[in-house]
């Protein structure tokens, strides 16, 4: 087996990634998290370009992602990260963003399938990239422990429209498709409680379709289970009060593309969903 290094980026919080006083945002957030594992996989061997060649890509198909707190402007931030597994058809990778000081303030796990571009069909990982199967994966481990993928679909009665989105050219990404961190994006704005400026504190989300440009999508939300948080979102030692788990769904004419389950802290006070 071989260890492999995490990879390591520094970077430097701009305004641009905050917006008008606020903490880094989720879609730059999310950039950074995936541009950190794209630079890996290409130092590695299998970025995209080099997949592309073969008639393969990359697609991003599950996360689980928390967050402990958010850096703000100017704040010097690393991001790690490192292949950590494989789970059937799933390549896994984690990502962490820290402070300089190493404190965590964003912790994930992603799981990607590696996709024959011709067939859009998912190939075995190990098969696909041997060298996959020889990372010694437990050198690194996870930087989520307790980290789950899959969100439950919302029942039709649940469901409390949000926004429509149109899915335009600058949200492609090199597969031809909306990117995964457009449609994050979209997920959580689609939660009440991102309108009310409450903080995220972890997502879990599902891609369970591609979004091509052009097609527009019908965001909602709605109670998570029985309302209450999710327990592998739930972040011990947070400030404030836990919010009550919501879902919320992306859907293209009635078919769900993708889905998050969002939890989020409310300052000392906890507020039900609409």
């Amino acid at each position: 087996m071989k260890a492999i290094v995490p990879h390591s980026i520094d970077y430097l919080v701009r305004g641009f990634d905050c917006g008008w006083g606020g903490p880094l945002r989720v879609l730059p957030m999310t950039n950074i998290l995936q541009e950190a594992a794209g630079e890996h996989a290409i130092e590695l061997g299998f970025g995209i370009p080099e997949l592309n060649e073969r008639g393969m890509t990359w697609m991003l198909v599950k996360a689980d992602i928390r967050v402990d707190r958010l850096p703000g402007w100017n704040d010097r931030i690393r991001v790690r990260t490192w292949p950590s597994g494989l789970d059937r058809l799933l390549a896994l990778r984690d990502i962490i963003i820290e402070t300089e000081a190493g404190e965590p303030l964003v912790r994930s796990v992603y799981a990607y399938l590696i996709v024959d571009l011709a067939s859009r069909r998912p190939l075995r990982p190990e098969r696909a990239i041997p060298e996959l199967a020889e990372i010694d994966v437990k050198t690194n481990g996870h930087c989520v422990p307790d980290f789950r993928f899959g969100v439950a679909e919302l029942a039709a009665a649940d469901r409390v429209p949000s926004f429509r989105q149109e899915a335009c050219a600058r949200h492609r990404d090199d597969n031809g498709h909306v990117n995964n961190a457009h449609i994050i994006d979209w997920l959580v704005d689609a939660a009440p409680e991102s309108r009310r400026g409450s903080a995220l504190t972890g997502l879990r989300v599902d891609f369970l379709k591609e979004v091509l440009v052009g097609e527009a999508l019908d965001l909602a939300h709605g109670k998570e289970h029985d309302g209450k948080p999710s327990a592998a979102l739930a972040i011990s030692g947070s400030a404030g009060s836990e919010a009550s788990g919501l879902v919320t769904e992306a859907r293209r004419e009635g078919e769900c593309v993708a889905r998050a389950a969002t939890n989020w802290r409310h300052d000392g006070i906890t507020t039900e969903a609409d």
